[in-house]
């Protein structure tokens, strides 16, 4: 039986304009304690799918080093993104196969209540079950524009920079695996986990690429991964989608009358013995646009889009929002 809908909706971007992880992070915060959408309606924290970030920021000497947010909901996860030009993680407290790096923004997602520990150690969350940091941007790709998107049960974060190379992650629930028996999902059916471009940029071909960001999971530091928790357990299992579009499909995946046209991202393990693993929570293939991209049938939203091209037309995937 298919998870609720997670209704995704587009927070909003913001510039940073220093090349530091603090910059960056100040932005998401920025975006994440607004009180609209990018659409001008209203945002109000903890309710809908607004996830909550007020009070959530850790700095030191006044610079911002670590960010965290929690779901809307009884849905108990946390979301935490560090990272430091001076201070620096625990080998531990980074997921296999990266590597602990002052200058990289870092993204960590714990299942289960917990608390902010310290972000450099392990945990950095406490009471709940970490996954371990994995790298999402490195301060020498410059400056640029971070973006937010949220559901009620999962987040995305791009950074585009003024080169127009792209970087980001999407963490949370991010898998359905249609099936509640304990060997496929956690007690409350879901699975945990994240998708990470690595210090990698995120290729404006990246739907039509099955070894890269949503692709598949690399195994070489600072590169893309990908990969949801054991169910009831700490240990992570890697993934690669079961497909992916053509060249042709991203130019022409639209109805006759041009609408955009979904298609459901199946998952499965990555390494043998392979499995299905499930669906991405609202997350499917699409024709080409612009990320942010608002999506219209009438006066109704239907989603927004997520890629590497801001400003002219590329590959992207569609957050459903209905």
């Amino acid at each position: 039986m298919s998870l609720p809908h997670v209704e995704w909706r587009y927070v909003g971007s913001k510039s940073f304009t220093s090349a530091t992880v603090a910059s960056a992070l100040d932005a998401i915060y920025s975006l994440g304690t607004t009180g609209s959408y990018a659409d001008a309606t209203s945002r109000v924290q903890g309710t809908n799918s607004a996830w909550n970030f007020t009070g959530n920021i850790f700095q030191s000497s006044s610079i911002t080093e670590a960010v965290w947010c929690t779901p809307p909901g009884t849905n108990l996860q946390t979301i935490l993104m560090a990272g430091s030009a001076i201070n620096n993680t625990t080998g531990s407290a980074m997921a296999s196969p990266d590597t602990p790096a002052t200058n990289n923004l870092l993204v960590n997602i714990t299942k289960g209540s917990g608390s902010f520990n310290n972000w450099t150690l392990n945990p950095p969350i406490t009471g709940g079950t970490t996954f371990g940091y994995w790298k999402a941007w490195a301060t020498s790709a410059g400056v640029g524009n971070a973006y937010l998107w949220e559901s009620k049960e999962c987040v995305a974060v791009i950074l585009n920079t003024s080169t127009g190379t792209t970087f980001g992650f999407i963490a949370g629930a991010i898998l359905d695996p249609e099936s509640s028996d304990v060997a496929d999902a956690e007690s409350d059916g879901r699975l945990y986990g994240m998708a990470t471009g690595g210090t990698s940029a995120i290729s404006t071909g990246f739907v039509t690429n099955a070894n890269v960001f949503l692709g598949a999971h690399n195994t070489s530091n600072n590169t893309s991964h990908y990969g949801v928790f054991t169910p009831g357990s700490s240990t992570i299992i890697t993934l690669k989608s079961t497909q992916s579009l053509t060249i042709t499909d991203t130019t022409i995946f639209r109805t006759i009358s041009g609408k955009f046209v979904r298609q459901t991202i199946s998952v499965s393990k990555f390494n043998a013995p392979y499995s299905f693993m499930g669906r991405l929570r609202d997350i499917t293939f699409c024709t080409n646009g612009k990320t942010g991209q608002k999506l219209l049938d009438g006066a109704a939203t239907v989603g927004y889009l997520l890629g590497a091209g801001t400003s002219t037309d590329t590959q992207q995937v569609m957050l459903e929002h209905s």
